[in-house]
């Protein structure tokens, strides 16, 4: 019986080191979770487990018996998108004309009062989104921002004014004219 000799080796440094790397620990941060969401649903399921209650339920719920919202969602759901693949396609160009106005897509960011209370934010992080995505934002009446920090904030961006309108019709008329010298293009009435 032939037995070969073995001799030890001892790994080089330079071999082990790739293997001895590790990530360092830590908790999900936003930008990983939100990687992770793959449509509607999973934001809103991550906005439900990290949003309190009452926040949640107000930017989630619908009106009465939410018959309308119920509708609505499946209007939505009986969309479907054809993809055309591998067809020449020059250019995609979804601007279009909102209200007079130029958008680089076809939407705008809604009018939601109290946004502060979902996020810190606010209507200053909705506002300089829609900015960079070349969308209107819309300020509500019941905004956490006045017209003027929303107008700062925004910059350049495209805004309208949602007024809710009071009995006091002089206020009303006061909190349009401020909003108009700041650059809001467009009014929106919610009677």
């Amino acid at each position: 019986m032939n037995r070969a000799r073995l001799s030890r080796q001892v790994p080089r440094w330079s071999e082990l080191r790739p293997l001895l790397s590790f990530e360092r620990p830590g908790l999900p941060d936003r930008a990983h979770r939100l990687q992770r969401a793959t449509d509607i649903g999973d934001l809103r399921c991550i906005a439900q487990r990290r949003t309190p209650k009452a926040a949640f339920d107000y930017v989630d719920g619908a009106a009465l018996s939410e018959q309308t919202a119920r509708g609505s969602r499946r209007a939505f759901d009986a969309v479907e998108l054809s993809p055309r693949v591998l067809r020449g396609i020059g250019e995609v160009d979804l601007r279009v004309r909102i209200a007079g106005g130029e958008s680089a897509l076809p939407v705008g960011i809604a009018p939601t009062g109290f946004t502060r209370f979902m996020h810190s934010e606010g209507e200053d992080a909705g506002a300089a989104a829609a900015r960079r995505a070349g969308i209107p934002f819309s300020l509500s009446t019941m905004g956490t921002r006045s017209v003027e920090q929303v107008a700062e904030v925004s910059g350049e961006g495209r805004r309208w004014f949602q007024l809710y309108l009071w009995k006091d019709r002089r206020a009303s008329e006061q909190l349009v004219r401020r909003a108009w010298e700041t650059g809001y293009d467009t009014l929106l009435v919610t009677a």
